[in-house]
């Protein structure tokens, strides 16, 4: 009791307690494995219990499960008049198996895409042998009438196919294999197991799924199928007993579970895939579609002195600033204004007319300093390391010469001919850096025209709006190390608080007692 009836002792042991409580609020990512490890052969229990499907008119044979997770729903064929085009199956999650009861439960269940069940997946083997254009045009167009999105998307989707089928030889003989894996985000799409592609648009994922499951099937007998197979009572409690399984595996996966979720390294780079460089069309340079740290090209324009081109320029900036090219003061607003979503704005120039270091390093100190509300030798930070780098390599921004600033909310860092010189780090000169390529007065208002011209068109807000998704989506995980690092950062406060404690003597035989033991 006089031990720790003080307030000192008594602030000590109510610390250990929060940690302790802390301490057992963490599920760590080996107690995880542990539990999945737990569940595992029941779950291989009843997947052993599940059956392959032949097609009955094509004698094609399909596996009860994908490498995904997806389950076997139904088979059928797929036929224009008497020909039989091809055998084709649907798998989905436990979820959809569940919803087989009716038609329309069972579509529903297939087009939406949740956490619950995140993709639906249809695997044709061919019967008929067709060209490579021919079997894509004819997806495309069953997909075509079900999808409110741009034409052009359903292009992005039959070119993959086309592409996958010239890869085999442009003939789709008969024994190949096409998978598309539908989801929220679009839909994934393979020939003889090789990835081609993600045709990444909001809404083509269930158009797809409609396909083969609204009222007018291309179908009817893989619709039929689906029903039969999982309206037996013992297939039902199958299903039932599989999303059971899949609900546990949901509560105890803090990351949630990858397995049924497309890939979204897969699908950033086949957006990035579809990005194209741009040529600033005064100049003829050209600039790539994305730079090295992420950041697109979001337009290029020419810096001129009277009738003389000087420079060729072009912004790059994140997919937030990509998404408010709708108007120039939208876009000045993202482009300056530096947060989580947009860290960094770069301007890359490339010189088309000779000048010497002096020069080049006025002139666009010149152009940041009426913008800029700090002091002016915070301009001339900025000037000299322009001039340092033009120097080093000789004196002179010959033609072919590039420079880069990157903008942030620290300052601008400038690299001369891809050699980083240095920092000028004041608050708010990448701001006004930036307002002197892209504000009322800018100094090359053909940037702005390309800006507003490269993301206006449909397909490219489309993909805009699909690498802002990725962003938003890659933010809201936390990954098993950033846990980790929660807890290593819990370990000095012990420390601290533990290094408090004292070892006590007891009075009557003097013996000390050290505050704790080895095991804590």
């Amino acid at each position: 009791m006089d031990t720790w009836s003080n307030p000192q002792a008594k602030a000590i042991a109510a610390s250990l307690l929060d940690l302790d409580e802390l301490e057992d609020d963490v599920i760590t990512a080996e107690e995880m494995s542990d539990e999945e490890t737990d569940q595992g052969p029941r779950l291989e229990e009843v997947e052993c219990q599940l059956s392959p499907i032949q097609e009955y008119a094509t004698s094609i044979v399909f596996a009860p499960t994908l490498d995904n997770g997806l389950y076997l729903v139904g088979a059928g064929v797929r036929k224009k008049s008497v020909i039989k085009v091809y055998a084709v199956a649907m798998y989905s999650t436990p979820k959809v198996l569940l919803a087989a009861n009716t038609h329309a439960s069972l579509h529903d269940a297939a087009r939406t895409f949740d956490a619950t069940s995140s993709m639906t997946s249809f695997v044709l083997e061919m019967v008929y042998s067709a060209g490579a254009e021919k079997i894509a045009g004819a997806i495309a167009e069953s997909v075509k009438p079900r999808y409110d999105g741009a034409a052009i998307d359903i292009g992005r989707l039959e070119s993959l196919i086309v592409e996958g089928v010239n890869g085999i030889g442009g003939q789709a003989i008969k024994g190949t294999t096409f998978r598309f894996d539908c989801s929220g985000e679009g839909v994934s799409v393979s020939v003889n197991g090789v990835e081609q592609g993600v045709a990444a648009f909001d809404g083509l994922g269930s158009a797809f799924v409609d396909v083969f499951m609204d009222g007018n099937s291309v179908s009817p007998t893989l619709k039929d199928s689906c029903i039969k197979t999982w309206s037996m009572d013992e297939n039902k409690s199958t299903a039932t007993t599989l999303v059971e399984l899949s609900n546990l595996a949901g509560e105890s996966d803090l990351e949630g579970s990858t397995e049924n979720k497309p890939d979204k390294v897969a699908i950033r780079r086949d957006l990035e895939a579809q990005l194209r460089r741009i040529q600033e069309y005064a100049t003829n340079v050209m600039f790539d579609p994305k730079l090295d740290e992420g950041l697109y090209l979001i337009g290029a324009g020419v810096r001129k002195k009277s009738v003389v081109k000087v420079y060729a320029v072009a912004v790059y900036s994140s997919a937030f600033v990509l998404n408010s090219a709708s108007s120039t003061t939208a876009l000045r607003n993202a482009a300056r204004t530096f947060d989580a979503s947009t860290p960094t704005t770069s301007f890359v120039l490339e010189m088309v007319y000779s000048a010497s270091a002096e020069k080049i390093g006025g002139a666009i100190a010149d152009s940041v300093k009426p913008r800029y509300s700090g002091s002016a030798t915070d301009i001339g930070t900025l000037e000299s390391l322009i001039v340092e780098g033009v120097i080093k390599k000789g004196g002179q921004a010959s033609k072919g010469t590039t420079f880069r600033f990157d903008c942030s909310e620290e300052g601008v860092t400038v690299s001369v001919d891809g050699s980083v010189q240095g920092v000028a780090d004041f608050a708010g000169m990448g701001s006004a850096f930036v307002d002197v390529f892209l504000d009322d007065d800018a100094v090359s208002p053909t940037l702005v025209s390309s800006c507003m011209d490269t993301w206006s068109n449909p397909q490219a807000k489309a993909i805009a709006v699909s690498l802002l998704d990725l962003d938003e989506l890659e933010d809201d995980v936390i990954t098993a190390e950033e846990m980790s690092d929660e807890e290593t950062d819990q370990g000095p406060r012990l420390e601290e608080v533990e290094s408090q404690l004292s070892p006590i003597q007891e009075y009557a035989t003097s013996i000390e007692f050290a505050p704790t033991l080895d095991n804590g």
